[in-house]
């Protein structure tokens, strides 16, 4: 059995690596998805879990670089997300729901807003993606300004070095940041979502996976190395 990427007029189309291997588009975002550990992170695990049947290959690529690929067709599974008007079947992997939101340094007074525009006038760091990503418009009609990076890690640098005000973050990785540096960073009360690990299917594509599947936990005992703040 073989799945073959759906293909674009004019765009090389690259089929699996080999029977029954399947190729997962993701971008570097430790510990759930990352090229550095050898299973590809805990998206993974968990994906493997639950279709032990299949043999999963990550196909890791830039940020941007995945917006794009989604955007025109060349991509069969994905953790990372589809955006609205892209075609997919989401597949939830986790009965854990992952908070996204901002992380600046620490505050007195409780971080969270009622409306995005009331952070107007900030620098935020966020993963590249493209120009038209739905989520990245909602921060420029809110007024913050947008420093692009490609991973999290990048991210929290550039707050620790005041580069930028505040960074997407997420509440799993948050707590498992090492004590003294969660004494240096606040993370929002305010969520901009909350998803639990979630497979994305193109439709255009025939595989084999079933929509409904028992749901995974996360590990409670992850630790994730940060890069000191450098100057």
């Amino acid at each position: 059995m073989k799945w073959v990427w759906l293909c674009v007029t004019t765009i090389h189309c690259s089929a699996v690596l080999a029977a029954d291997v399947f190729e997962v588009l993701a971008v570097e975002y430790p510990p759930f998805t990352s090229s550095r550990t050898g299973d590809g992170g805990l998206a993974f695990q968990i994906l493997r879990q639950a279709f032990p049947e299949y043999n999963f290959k990550p196909y890791m690529v830039p940020p941007k670089r995945a917006y794009q690929m989604m955007q025109n067709g060349q991509w069969c599974m994905s953790f990372y997300p589809s955006s609205p008007g892209t075609a997919s079947h989401k597949i939830v992997l986790s009965a854990h729901q992952i908070g996204i939101g901002l992380i600046r340094s620490r505050q007195t007074e409780p971080f969270k807003w009622g409306k995005l525009d009331e952070l107007a006038g900030l620098h935020v760091a966020l993963l590249r993606s493209g120009e038209g990503s739905a989520f990245v418009n909602k921060f420029n009609q809110a007024g913050l300004l947008i420093t692009y990076t490609e991973t999290i890690q990048q991210s929290i640098d550039l707050m620790l070095r005041k580069r930028v005000d505040v960074a997407m973050y997420d509440d799993y990785n948050y707590k498992k940041l090492p004590a003294a540096l969660q004494q240096q960073i606040q993370f929002s009360e305010t969520m901009l979502l909350q998803t639990p690990v979630t497979l994305f299917a193109n439709p255009d594509c025939h595989g084999p996976l079933p929509k409904k599947i028992k749901l995974h936990t996360l590990p409670a005992a992850i630790s994730i190395p940060v890069p000191p703040a450098s100057d």
